[in-house]
C-alpha cells in the first residue's frame, strides 16, 4: 500500500494544480488548529475548489512541496485502512524532508470512504504543522462522524452546482455580472440564457456538451449516489426499494414525501416496504447531498406528523436528464430552482401552512441577520385563478407572520402589487441573489 499510496501522492508533484481554474464563488475558509470541510454531492467541483485554494498558495510564494494531495477516491488506494493513513505523513517527510518540518497544507479528498479517518485527521490538526482541508460528498462528515473526535474542530464549506452567475461567468458569457440588467439588450441576453442554464444545470463538467453527452453524464451522476455513495456505504436490504425511493424523488420533488405513501405503493408492488428503511433511504440521498428537505414552519409535534417534509433535488438539469420531462412540470422546476438558490446562503427554509391552509412555499430566516421573508413560486400570474390563488396565500401567511419582505418568483411576469409584495422574474431574482 505504502507504494501505491507514493505514487499517488507523487504524481500530484508532477502535475501540479490545473492551470484552467476558473474560481467558483467565495474563498476557502481557513481557521488554525480546524479543520476546513468541503462538502456536497460528487462532481460539484469541490476539488477544483480546493484548486483554487492552493493556487492562491502557490502565487503568495508557498513551494509546492509544502501542499499535500490526496484523492481517496483513487481506484489504486481500493483497501487503504485507517492504520496506513500515517504513511501520508511518512512518505510526504520522506520526499520532502525541509518542508515537512514547515506549516504544511493537507487537501485531503473523499477521506470519508476511509473507515476510521477521524482519528487521524484530529492527529493532523492538533499537531500545528498541518492547515487540513477534507472534501466530501457525504454530510456525515458534518455530523456524526466529524462530532466524536473533531469535537467542533471544524469549518463548513458546502459547494453547490454552478448558480446562474457562475455559469455565466463559466461559460464565458460575460466577465463580470452587468449591473443594468433592464437595458432592453442585456435584459434579452440574461432571459436566453437563463434558458438555457434551467435545462443544463449547474454540474461544471456538463457544460458544453452535445445534449445526449451531457444527459448522459448526468445519469452516470445519479448511478453514482446510488451505488457508490449509498450501496456501498451503508447496508442496504433491498436496493429495488432504494432505486424506488429514488424514483418516487425523480416524480414528487417540490410535494410532501411520505413513507406510509410510499410504503402502500411498495406493498402492491410485493416489494421490501418497511417504513422505517424507506425513512432511513430517504436519510442517505440526503446525506449525498442528492436531495434536500424542507420541513414545516410550526411549533406543534402534531401538526409536523401530518405535513411531512418537502423535498427537492439538487439541479434542475440532472432531474431533466434522470427523467422524461413534462412541460406541465415546469412550475415544480421552478420551485426546485428558487429552493437551490435560496439554500446557497445557507438560511433555515420552511414552508408555511395558513390558519385556512393555504401554503407558502417559503418561509426563510437569514442565519446571520434572522430576518425573515416570505416566497411563493408559480410558473405565469397572468391567468386570474393563479394570481388569485397565489397572492391570497402569501398576503395571508404576512397578515398571519407579520412578515412584510414579500416575493412571489414567476418565469417572466414583473411587476409591483399595490400593497408592497413584488413579482419577480426568476432570472432577474436570481441575480439578486447573488446565487
Amino acid at each position: 500500500m505504502k507504494d501505491r499510496l507514493k505514487a499517488v501522492m507523487s504524481q500530484f508533484y508532477v502535475d501540479g494544480v490545473p492551470a484552467d481554474i476558473l474560481p467558483r464563488a467565495g474563498n476557502l475558509a481557513e481557521r488554525r488548529n480546524n479543520a476546513t470541510v468541503v462538502a456536497g454531492m460528487r462532481r460539484t467541483g469541490k476539488t477544483y475548489f480546493t484548486y483554487q485554494r492552493m493556487k492562491e498558495l502557490l502565487d503568495g510564494g508557498l513551494p509546492l512541496e509544502r501542499i499535500v494531495h490526496v484523492n481517496f477516491d483513487d481506484e489504486w488506494l481500493a483497501g487503504l485502512k485507517a492504520d496506513d493513513l500515517h504513511l501520508l505523513t511518512d512518505i510526504h517527510a520522506e520526499m520532502f524532508p525541509d518542508a515537512a518540518q514547515e506549516k504544511c497544507y493537507y487537501f485531503l479528498d473523499e477521506l470519508q470512504d476511509v473507515r476510521g479517518w477521524e482519528k487521524f485527521a484530529r492527529r493532523l490538526i492538533d499537531s500545528h504543522r498541518v492547515q487540513l482541508c477534507l472534501t466530501g460528498s457525504s454530510s456525515r462528515m458534518l455530523s456524526q462522524d466529524i462530532a466524536t473526535e473533531m469535537r467542533g474542530r471544524s469549518v463548513l464549506q458546502e459547494i453547490f452546482p454552478l448558480s446562474f452567475s457562475e455559469y455565466l461567468i463559466y461559460n464565458g458569457i460575460y466577465r463580470e455580472i452587468p449591473t443594468l440588467v433592464d437595458a432592453p439588450t442585456v435584459r434579452g441576453k440574461l432571459k436566453h440564457h437563463f434558458t438555457d442554464y434551467f435545462r443544463i444545470g449547474g454540474f461544471p463538467d456538463v457544460q458544453g456538451l452535445r445534449d445526449s453527452e451531457r444527459i448522459a453524464t448526468l445519469q452516470d451522476y445519479v448511478n453514482a449516489v446510488v451505488y457508490r455513495d449509498i450501496v456501498e456505504r451503508h447496508e442496504i436490504p433491498s436496493v429495488p426499494a432504494l432505486k424506488f425511493v429514488l424514483q418516487y424523488l425523480l416524480h414528487n420533488f417540490g410535494r410532501k414525501v411520505s413513507t406510509r405513501a410510499m410504503s402502500g405503493i411498495l406493498r402492491q408492488d410485493g416489494l421490501p416496504s418497511d417504513r422505517a428503511a424507506l425513512s432511513d433511504y430517504l436519510s442517505y440521498y440526503k446525506d449525498a447531498y442528492f436531495a434536500y428537505s424542507v420541513p414545516l414552519r410550526t411549533d406543534s409535534l402534531a401538526r409536523r406528523r401530518t405535513n411531512p417534509d418537502k423535498f427537492y433535488l439538487v439541479d434542475t438539469g440532472l432531474i431533466g436528464a434522470a427523467k422524461f420531462k413534462d412541460d406541465a412540470e415546469g412550475g415544480w422546476l421552478l420551485e426546485n430552482f428558487v429552493y437551490n438558490a435560496l439554500r446557497r446562503g445557507n438560511p433555515k427554509v420552511e414552508y408555511y401552512l395558513t390558519e385556512s391552509g393555504k401554503e407558502v412555499d417559503f418561509l426563510v430566516t437569514d442565519a446571520a441577520t434572522h430576518k425573515k421573508r416570505l416566497i411563493q413560486v408559480t410558473w405565469e400570474m397572468s391567468d386570474k385563478a393563479t394570481f388569485e390563488r397565489e397572492y391570497a396565500a402569501l398576503a395571508q401567511a404576512r397578515a398571519e407572520t407579520g412578515i412584510t419582505d414579500c416575493t412571489i418568483v414567476t418565469w417572466e411576469d414583473e411587476r409591483d402589487l399595490d400593497d408592497g409584495i413584488k413579482v419577480v422574474p426568476v432570472w432577474k431574482w436570481a441575480l439578486r441573489q447573488n446565487c
